[in-house]
């Protein structure tokens, strides 16, 4: 049986928009500062709270975000 060709990309797609999603929404989850690396590796907890950091990790979940709906409007090319 065959796959369908555009089954992968809607995979890929869905999985970018996952991704994206999910980097967008993490920082800011009371899990991002109270977690097990944390608590084994204590002198990450200054980068990790740091809004910078936040702010990187939340402009590549938007990165991911942004490619998803390019490939979505070059979907049919």
């Amino acid at each position: 049986m065959r796959i369908p060709p555009w089954i992968p990309k809607v995979i890929y797609i869905a999985y970018f928009l996952q991704i994206g999603g999910f980097l967008l929404c993490l920082p800011w989850f009371p899990f991002w500062e109270n977690n097990h690396v944390l608590y084994a590796i204590p002198q990450l907890r200054p980068v990790v709270s740091n809004s910078y950091f936040k702010g990187a990790v939340l402009g590549l979940g938007l990165a991911n975000i942004l490619i998803g709906i390019h490939d979505i409007v070059h979907f049919r090319k």
